[in-house]
């Protein structure tokens, strides 16, 4: 047996990952113009990746959605739906009152002084303004409350708004438990079978996912490099210690409330961690998610198909450390 047949496929994209990232700081540090050009040869490699997992989204959520509620009896898909968001809620909660405690501390020694400011230059100001402008085009809450129920599924679809296509998703599949027994089953065998081709196509994008992880973070660490120093360098490493931490504590929490074992957690979770952190999308993370919850945890297929597009789209456990550590900077 071959040494890279002997490490596991998790090990294989974290070894991709750690060796992206220290080829795009070594070439951010003393790369010549050949190295930064050889760069950007590769990182499309990367992001033809990312689109490719993102290609598979739209149906998989869908056709898991349709499958998970219409093969279930309705009462149960309604105490699985509580439970999963009364614990999105509890969680995000826990987030919030964390980062409030102890990002406001921290950032009161972020080491920023007008010459600091002064040295961003006009692209950094011009990102401040764009932040500034997109902060106040957020909807109230009565235009996302409309805006929960797509006039348009397939233009939701085409758009990529998870949120208002799983509401769609979910009321249709409500709405076959009504139907005929006949013409239910059809239905949800139509889309087992597309959530069975969808997932075929997921195992062979994430058979290259050490490919992607490296063009990724070889692409991302070559822009970045060493450059992150002074007080931008202090504001990503506190917010990336925030993540971090988050991150660890939900692993004792998962263990107690799951019955699963550390280890078995660690090493479903990571594949979608991965994805996670090289492409800086969860939703883009779901396919490696539903991978590693079916066949490295041993989740029911109905369970996993159900709860994680709801988690992808409704749980965003980083956003409490956005928002705070953004407002107490």
């Amino acid at each position: 047996m071959s040494v890279t047949a002997r490490i596991s496929p998790a090990n294989r994209v974290l070894i991709a990952l750690a060796a992206g990232l220290a080829g795009g700081i070594g070439i951010s540090a003393f790369g010549g113009p050949s190295l930064f050009a050889l760069v950007s040869f590769i990182e499309p490699m990367g992001t033809l990746w990312v689109n490719a997992i993102r290609m598979t989204v739209i149906p998989l959520v869908v056709s898991l959605l349709i499958v998970s509620v219409a093969s279930v009896d309705v009462g149960t898909v309604g105490r699985i739906g509580w439970r999963a968001l009364l614990t999105f809620v509890a969680l995000l909660g826990a987030s919030a009152l964390f980062t409030a405690l102890v990002a406001p501390p921290l950032f009161a020694r972020l080491p920023i002084d007008a010459a600091a400011t002064a040295s961003l230059g006009e692209s950094g100001r011009a990102a401040v303004t764009v932040a500034t402008e997109a902060v106040s085009r957020l909807p109230t809450f009565s235009q996302w409350l409309v805006e929960l129920v797509p006039t348009n599924p397939i233009r939701a679809a085409a758009d990529g708004t998870m949120f208002p296509l799983v509401i769609f998703a979910l009321l249709f599949a409500l709405a076959s438990t009504r139907t005929h027994p006949d013409l239910r089953q059809s239905l949800v065998r139509l889309f087992q079978a597309i959530s069975a081709t969808m997932l075929v196509l997921v195992r062979w994008i994430i058979a290259v996912a050490p490919l992607g992880v490296f063009a990724l973070m070889l692409g991302f660490a070559a822009r970045v490099g060493a450059s992150t120093v002074g007080a931008l360098g202090y504001f990503v490493l506190i917010v990336c210690a925030l993540l971090f931490i988050q991150t660890v504590v939900l692993y004792p929490v998962a263990v107690v409330a799951g019955g699963v074992s550390f280890r078995d957690f660690a090493a479903g979770t990571f594949p979608a961690q991965a994805v996670a952190c090289s492409s800086r999308s969860s939703l883009a993370s779901l396919p490696a998610l539903i991978e590693g919850a079916e066949g490295g945890l041993g989740l029911p297929p109905d369970i996993a198909g159900f709860v994680l597009p709801l988690a992808v789209s409704t749980f965003k456990i980083s956003s409490p450390i956005a928002w705070i550590a953004g407002r107490s900077s």
